[in-house]
């Protein structure tokens, strides 16, 4: 991991996602990319602007949103991290896709809006929906943490898929933070279970021997419920998932569960895309 993307909107909820891409970043020696996504701001409607007047809106505009990201940038350099600012004039989504594009960006990290309720569950945070898209691992950070600190991870485990390389990730990201790692697989109703849970608990403990982790499985009665009952009875301060790409008809008619954790974990969730 080189290169860290945290997306601002200088709420106290971006700002708590902020430190924690601070502590993955000296953990991992990786520069911090400071985002923030604006929409231009013109001159009041119906009043005649001609394109000198509307270009210094415009300049006004990033000149005041550059300097409350200057504060923000002076944290992170403070705790002797690289930091590059960088103003996108485009929406949330397509503004945080460009700049992964752009500077080969390995993480994203992304505070998370939304309470659980009808509405979040129904059209979810930005984050969510990032999360669904991204093709590199996304950390969201929801507003409900008090203590920063990642030592205790719970893997979510689907034991259905090859899962390897993205636990080699994960085993050298728990090294990096040194935290403790346990996996977990949650056995629900109506879930499929076509590969036996015993071949593949044996295969990943053969195929990560040198490593010090545990290893179960829990009934609930569904996945969601599952994965945050287990993380707050063990005491974990950072959930794993391992999701699948799904199109928006799909999640819209069944919405994914790492999305449902996501929404509804008071505690940062970090997924990848299988």
């Amino acid at each position: 991991m080189n290169n860290i993307l945290i997306a601002t909107d200088f709420s106290d909820n971006s700002h708590k996602a902020l430190q924690y891409a601070i502590l993955v970043a000296k953990a991992t020696q990786s520069a911090i990319y400071l985002v923030h996504t604006y929409l231009p701001r013109y001159v009041e409607p119906g009043i005649y602007a001609d394109a000198d007047t509307m270009q210094k809106a415009l300049d006004d505009q990033r000149d005041s949103l550059y300097s409350k990201m200057v504060p923000l940038a002076s944290k992170v350099e403070e705790a002797n991290i690289k930091c590059h600012v960088v103003l996108e004039m485009n929406d949330v989504i397509s503004g945080v896709f460009d700049t992964v594009e752009k500077y080969n960006i390995d993480l994203i990290v992304m505070g998370r809006t939304g309470s659980g309720g009808f509405l979040s569950k129904l059209i979810g945070s930005n984050a969510a929906h990032i999360t669904a898209k991204a093709h590199i691992p996304v950390l969201t950070v929801p507003n409900q943490v008090e203590e920063v600190a990642i030592d205790k991870i719970l893997y979510a485990t689907q034991l259905e898929f090859d899962e390897n390389h993205i636990l080699a990730q994960v085993f050298e990201l728990s090294h990096q933070l040194g935290a403790n790692l346990a996996l977990t697989k949650i056995n629900a109703p109506f879930e499929p279970d076509i590969q036996s849970d015993q071949q593949f608990i044996e295969q990943i403990k053969s195929a990560f021997v040198k490593e010090t982790f545990s290893i179960d499985t829990t009934i609930s009665n569904s996945v969601t419920e599952g994965i945050l009952t287990t993380a707050a009875e063990r005491g974990v301060n950072l959930i794993v998932l391992a999701a699948h790409h799904r199109n928006f008809l799909t999640q819209l008619i069944d919405p994914s569960k790492s999305k449902q954790v996501i929404i509804r974990s008071d505690i940062p969730v970090l997924t990848y895309q299988l």
